[in-house]
């Protein structure tokens, strides 16, 4: 097998593994979708599924540290977290 050939069959590989993992993804969606309505509780609207599906295979953006940190800030508020301070000495 060539170079190029291996390429090819490389990406193929790639391709067909996110297709298989849209397709799970698809079921688990429908599957809890489904039970949360048979159980009739409300909860928020998930994340359509087309959103879901064209987000996975793309590259995510890169965070800067200032970004991440406020992401942090924002989890901790929001599961309720605890905000410490380290007395230094």
């Amino acid at each position: 097998m060539t170079p190029r050939e291996l390429n090819i069959a490389a990406k193929a590989y790639q391709k067909r593994k996110i297709e298989e993992f849209k397709e799970e993804i698809t079921i688990a969606y429908l599957n809890s979708y489904w039970t949360i309505a048979w159980l009739g509780k409300r909860h928020q609207q998930p994340r359509p599924l087309k959103e879901i599906l064209n987000s996975i295979g793309r590259e995510r953006k890169i965070m800067t540290d200032e970004q991440m940190l406020e992401r942090v800030k924002q989890l901790n508020a929001l599961l309720g977290g605890e905000v410490k301070v380290v007395g230094s000495s």
